[in-house]
């Protein structure tokens, strides 16, 4: 059975899994804020009011490496990360999977797709590592597309400051403090509540240098149902939980009323810890300051008004998404 496929990068480009343990390095990763020896222009931003089909934030985001990678090669020496934007959204239902060196044929179903087979969530193979994850409403996503050349930010590190930064979002906004680990015990990457519960997950791909992909925190209960279908990012005793979920045991466990945030606040919340994290300015991508008017800004303007009104059009042709999986018809 034939099915389109979620084609990702070319095979010139790194895709790296990070479900497991980083790789060891002898290196430490020291503050990312210190990182760079030139002043980088200002860390742009964008929340999605309109939430996603997967298939259109992948192109977004190879659409906007690529006129990254026009502009550095028109001026290697002139970036200084220019570019460089955060993009924080949801998805509407979606499966996705990596490809790997066992992965089946491609006009065979997927097992972990047979699982989910007309639950109301479409099913993607693409080109980054990694196995079963998904992504939907009630779900935060963040896709930092950063230069990590003109950061001098090693991949290894990239990756353990975004845990970093998550992991301290999670133990500060849910009240469980050192309960919340990041990696798992074991090594894994993510930000987990308990050795079996996991409520971020990380995973990055690379293009000349520049990362795509990133990040999930699940926000509202919303996604559970979903991930208890597959076994998510391959670890049979893990499942997932939302930050809900945690701050709902706190206050229980302390005697208050629980103060649960949306997926918009939290996006909200995060924006100005990435500046943080990175010591550099943080400004949307529609703020006229810092760069404003540099070309391959506008470029990326563009790019996003493109995509929300694709966006907008394709969820008003499907009449709205699954709150929930329909298991009355499950292949």
């Amino acid at each position: 059975m034939s099915r389109p496929l979620a084609r990702f990068f070319s095979s010139s480009s790194r895709s790296l899994s990070l479900l497991g343990p980083i790789p060891s390095s002898s290196s430490s990763c020291s503050n990312p804020s210190k990182s760079a020896s030139v002043k980088l222009a200002p860390l742009r931003y964008h929340i999605f009011k309109e939430p996603l089909p997967y298939p259109v934030g992948l192109k977004l985001q190879n659409d906007i490496i690529d006129k990254r990678l026009e502009a550095k090669a028109k001026d290697p020496m002139g970036s200084r990360g220019i570019g460089d934007v955060v993009l924080l959204l949801e998805h509407t239902p979606t499966y996705t999977t990596g490809r790997r060196d066992n992965s089946p044929n491609p006009n065979e179903l997927h097992p972990e797709e047979k699982k989910v087979q007309n639950v109301g969530a479409e099913f993607y193979i693409t080109k980054r590592g990694g196995q079963v994850t998904y992504h939907g409403p009630g779900q935060l996503v963040g896709y930092p597309i950063l230069d990590l050349n003109v950061m001098e930010t090693s991949t290894r590190c990239y990756v353990e400051y975004l845990q970093r930064m998550l992991g301290d979002y999670v133990r500060q906004t849910s009240g469980l403090g050192e309960t919340i680990t990041a990696p798992h015990p074991d090594g894994h990457v993510g930000v987990f509540s308990s050795p079996t519960e996991k409520v971020s997950s990380i995973g990055i791909h690379l293009r000349h240098r520049i990362t795509s992909h990133g990040f999930a925190m699940n926000i509202t209960p919303e996604p559970i149902k979903w991930f208890d279908l597959v076994m998510a990012c391959g670890l049979a005793d893990v499942h997932a939980i939302s930050l809900h979920d945690l701050i709902t045991r706190s206050a229980i466990s302390n005697g208050v009323i629980p103060t649960l945030p949306s997926v918009a606040n939290v996006a909200e919340d995060l924006v100005p810890k990435f500046g943080e994290l990175f010591g550099r300015e943080i400004i949307s991508l529609h703020d006229e300051g810092g760069e404003g008017a540099v070309e391959e800004v506008m470029q990326i303007r563009e790019l996003v008004k493109k995509a929300e009104e694709e966006a907008k059009e394709e969820n008003a042709k499907s009449g709205g998404w699954a709150t929930e999986p329909d298991l009355s018809k499950r292949g």
